[in-house]
């Protein structure tokens, strides 16, 4: 490990290989119509592409290219996320004002006798051009995800003391 000689164990290492690579969005996809070794039960052995350029970036779980590998695929996971779905938490949004412009004009009942502008999870379609061009911009931008990551939002809501707005419970 860190371009050092180690050894590990064969299914510990590539269970973690595995896991990285399905993280990463670096598993190669599957027939799902034809019966491999994948599919079949215990003892038959799973297909494993070792060797491989997948395979050797995630080989060494310390090594500076596989974590700015990382840190690039859950950056530009994020920014998909943020720009199509405004996805909260998100570091982007540090006040109250902001989760407003952000979030909660799309998403929150503006009246109430008025539905949101969007259900939850779907496209914020005012971040893109009308009609078609739209559609290829937000294909584009959904295209650049890649496996599962996303980075964790340390910043939301920073500017706010959340427990201040809280109501706490007390029995006398």
């Amino acid at each position: 490990m860190n371009d050092r000689p180690y050894s590990a164990s064969h299914y510990a290492a590539s269970l973690r290989r595995q896991i990285f690579r399905k993280h990463l969005g670096l598993v190669p996809a599957q027939n799902l119509h034809d019966i491999d070794d994948n599919m079949k039960p215990v003892p038959a052995p799973n297909i494993y592409d070792y060797d491989s350029r997948e395979d050797d970036l995630v080989m060494d779980p310390l090594s500076d290219r596989l974590w700015d590998f990382w840190d690039n695929t859950a950056k530009t996971n994020t920014d998909a996320f943020a720009k199509c779905f405004h996805a909260v938490p998100y570091d982007g949004v540090r006040n109250w004002k902001d989760y407003d412009e952000y979030f909660g004009k799309y998403f929150h009942k503006r009246e109430f006798d008025k539905p949101p502008l969007h259900k939850w999870g779907h496209i914020v379609r005012e971040e893109f051009p009308p009609g078609v061009e739209g559609v290829r911009t937000v294909k584009s931008i959904l295209s650049r995800i890649r496996g599962n990551l996303v980075t964790m939002p340390m910043h939301f809501l920073e500017e706010e003391d959340i427990a201040k707005g809280m109501t706490i419970l007390r029995t006398p």
